[in-house]
């Protein structure tokens, strides 16, 4: 599985917090999370446009 460092730890060699590396499914730490897969990017808000905002002041 996918993971993130959220703090500095070992895996094979010393990882540094947002390095995404992969573990064996169901490891468990203390200095990682694992990464959420993003089937599709998922934006909030204004979409984006090639065209500038009328609203910037």
């Amino acid at each position: 599985m996918r993971v993130i460092a959220t703090k500095p730890g070992f895996s094979d060699y010393l990882r540094q917090p947002g390095d995404v590396f992969e573990v064996p499914d169901g490891s468990k730490g203390s200095w990682f999370k694992p990464v959420e897969d993003e089937p599709e990017k998922i934006t909030r808000g204004r979409k984006a446009s090639s065209e500038p905002a009328d609203d910037q002041a």
